[in-house]
């Protein structure tokens, strides 16, 4: 029998307070704020939503990327997170609407729709070896491939960029950062995933600096009624002229 105490380390400053969008003793619905962490890893244990939900019972359904901020969904009874976790499936009905700012993009004009369908790959990495990105063009840099689907539409066009809604309709490993970056109108702030397919060496998929929000999620099925929620943006991804297309 072999016995370890590993003594804790010393995990970075997360945010830890986060507005409640709905609680009825099960369903547990979070706007969370960008920088916490959603799941351990990466250095972090205890300095996670995981870990601070523990004394309300209720744990995540799905997980957002630590810098992703909005709609977080959690539940108390592990029937109802198996349920949930089947919805948020591609084909389990919701539907995920996210806010993001990008670069410009050229394809679009306010209230215009773009569909994109390239595969999100396995590329290599300094680093890590192997992270997902972008198709490339040197074939000899991929390793696997994952279909992919995402529509982005222009609510927006700013001095900064272009504020876009983004619709999921697959789940994939940092999908809207890599669409994006494919289009060549990455993210603004995004350290790792470049225009004209390209990926920074020096940065890794949890690192942050880019503006993304889960705004709104619709089609939920809890207790024999269809739900919906919304998620306001923080300030830095908030409409920045009078002249923007809202949803209704």
């Amino acid at each position: 029998e072999l016995l370890w105490q590993r003594p804790p380390w010393l995990e970075p400053a997360i945010p830890d307070q986060w507005e409640t969008i709905v609680d009825d003793g099960d369903l547990l619905v979070i706007n969370k704020p960008s920088g916490l962490p959603v799941m351990p890893g990466g250095g972090f244990l205890q300095h996670t939503l995981t870990a601070l939900l523990e004394p309300t019972g209720a744990k995540p359904v799905h997980r957002l990327g630590r810098f992703t901020s909005g709609l977080q969904v959690c539940a108390r009874r592990p029937e109802t997170r198996a349920q949930l976790s089947r919805q948020m499936q591609p084909q389990g009905g919701c539907r995920k609407l996210y806010q993001a700012w990008a670069q410009r993009v050229p394809a679009l004009d306010v209230g215009q729709c773009l569909a994109i369908t390239t595969a999100v790959v396995e590329r290599q990495h300094p680093l890590l070896g192997w992270i997902w990105g972008p198709r490339a063009d040197d074939l000899e840099l991929l390793r696997r491939q994952l279909s992919a689907h995402s529509e982005i539409r222009l609510l927006e066009r700013a001095a900064i960029g272009d504020r876009l809604d983004v619709v999921i309709h697959t789940g994939r490993p940092h999908q809207i950062r890599i669409h994006l970056a494919w289009l060549n109108t990455p993210l603004l702030g995004d350290p790792l995933y470049l225009g004209e397919g390209r990926i920074n060496p020096d940065a890794t998929p949890g690192d942050g600096g880019y503006l993304l929000h889960a705004h709104r999620l619709d089609g939920v099925q809890h207790h024999n009624a269809e739900l919906g929620f919304t998620a306001e943006p923080p300030p830095p991804l908030q409409a920045r002229t009078n002249s923007i297309r809202r949803e209704k």
